[in-house]
């Protein structure tokens, strides 16, 4: 019964997570056309961080346990979605990052956004892939 809690409170905080990490990609695209902040920005921007660092935190937390309970760690499958996941970290880092520089000293961000946008799209369908499928 706890195994299936901690599997349920793992999948609503990786939505919360993708969420968190798509409004970061709307904030940095709206900084990088030199958008003056708005109230609608700063709602976005408190939204973000309601949403990626507490959902970054349970992702990697949960994910260990149930890794560690369901002795997933040994598997290929699971290496590569924890690399994944280890690299949506990374951005998570870079664009929070980004974000502080420009709201906190007006740096124009300068990330392809576009190629970010994309991996990140890219990378959570292969991690969703990986793990309904299991397929090594």
């Amino acid at each position: 019964m706890l195994y299936f809690i901690i599997k349920w409170v793992h999948v609503i905080s990786v939505m919360a997570w993708v969420m968190g990490l798509v409004l970061q990609c709307v904030l940095l695209l709206a900084a990088q056309q030199k958008t003056q902040a708005s109230p609608l920005t700063q709602i976005l921007r408190n939204w973000e961080k309601c949403l990626s660092i507490p959902g970054v935190l349970l992702v990697w937390s949960t994910g260990l346990y149930l890794a560690i309970s369901g002795a997933w760690y040994q598997s290929h499958w699971f290496m590569i979605k924890a690399t994944i996941v280890l690299i949506l970290s990374g951005f998570h880092g870079i664009f929070a990052a980004n974000i502080r520089r420009y709201y906190g000293e007006s740096t124009i961000p300068t990330l392809p956004m576009s190629g970010f946008i994309t991996a990140l799209f890219i990378m959570v369908a292969f991690a969703v892939f990986l793990v309904i499928l299991k397929p090594f």
